[in-house]
């Protein structure tokens, strides 16, 4: 590959590898902000002010304005922080629409030494929660997906990708955010209906793509992350993909080393319309027709090197 796309490779996993960690911290402190409140029985609409204050601040450095219909504090059915209609508006003008976002601390969890909460974010049909323990600096995750879609959640838009799709799955994690190695835990993921638009990515114009299903199965097991079972598309779509191998986390997300193959397909329709992706994998082609790369080196400057069984 060239050194061009090599330092776009770069500058996107650097990106997203900084990305992760704050997102992690903003969740909770966003959640403690709501327990501190609350036993401080501080007024509604100055609770609700605060917190949306602190939102906000946090979310300027990427980018992102948040604004809502209405926001409210129940006590009825145990605490509730509700935002109605809730909409981010990123750096490039786009907007995220939901419906709700719900939160509901855990305070009895308190009694046993930990602080929780637990999420909803709902679009329709579409629905994300998250079920949050903490307890100094080790964490209890877990995430269902149910029809999620990924361009009105804003997914793709977060990624820089024009596309729409559905995910659903669920995925739990413990260990410590400070030490990606203590992770442990699983992912599952089902992709229907997966259509990216033609754009710009990564300094290059990528047609229209379509991919009717994908299987994201992986394991976090001591920091490991093991690609159980990656499989992207079916051989009549676009694009198949298939991931094996692992990466092994560490205190410093960006130089977690890489132990991976990918191998993928383009159709005829795609590879001519990349044509000048041709010469740059060529080295690549195996016998079937497939194209295999090994990545190594640090997540946040992966190192592709052909790979082909011939």
């Amino acid at each position: 590959m060239s050194e061009a796309t090599g330092a776009s490779l770069e500058s996107t996993s650097q990106t997203t590898a900084r990305s992760i960690p704050k997102m992690i911290g903003l969740g909770f402190s966003f959640l403690g902000l709501i327990l501190f409140f609350t036993l401080f029985k501080l007024p509604e609409a100055k609770i609700t002010a605060l917190i949306q204050g602190y939102v906000q601040s946090s979310l300027d450095p990427f980018g992102i304005y948040i604004s809502d219909r209405g926001r409210s504090l129940s006590l009825i059915t145990g605490l509730r922080y509700r935002l109605d209609h809730p909409t981010l508006e990123l750096r490039d003008q786009t907007r995220i629409e939901l419906d709700e976002l719900e939160v509901r601390p855990k305070l009895l969890s308190l009694f046993t030494g930990r602080a929780g909460a637990s999420a909803v974010l709902r679009q329709g049909k579409s629905e994300i929660l998250l079920d949050l323990l903490a307890k100094r600096d080790f964490i209890e995750a877990d995430l269902d997906l149910n029809d999620v879609d990924l361009s009105r959640f804003g997914l793709f838009a977060f990624a820089g990708i024009k596309g729409s799709g559905t995910i659903t799955g669920k995925s739990r994690v413990t260990g410590s955010p400070s030490d990606l190695a203590t992770f442990n835990g699983a992912i599952d993921l089902r992709l229907k209906n997966v259509q990216l638009d033609e754009q710009m990515i990564i300094a290059f114009k990528i047609p229209s793509i379509s991919v009717s299903e994908g299987t994201v199965n992986v394991e976090i097991k001591g920091g490991k992350v093991l690609m159980k079972n990656v499989q992207i598309g079916r051989p009549s779509d676009d694009v198949t993909l298939a991931l094996t191998g692992d990466v092994a986390l560490n205190r410093n997300l960006n130089s977690s080393p890489l132990n991976l193959r990918v191998l993928f397909s383009l159709s005829p329709k795609t590879l001519s319309s990349l044509s000048f992706m041709e010469s740059l994998i060529a080295s690549a082609r195996q016998a079937d027709g497939k194209y295999a790369y090994k990545l190594t080196g640090p997540l946040s400057a992966p190192f592709p090197n052909p790979d082909p069984q011939k």
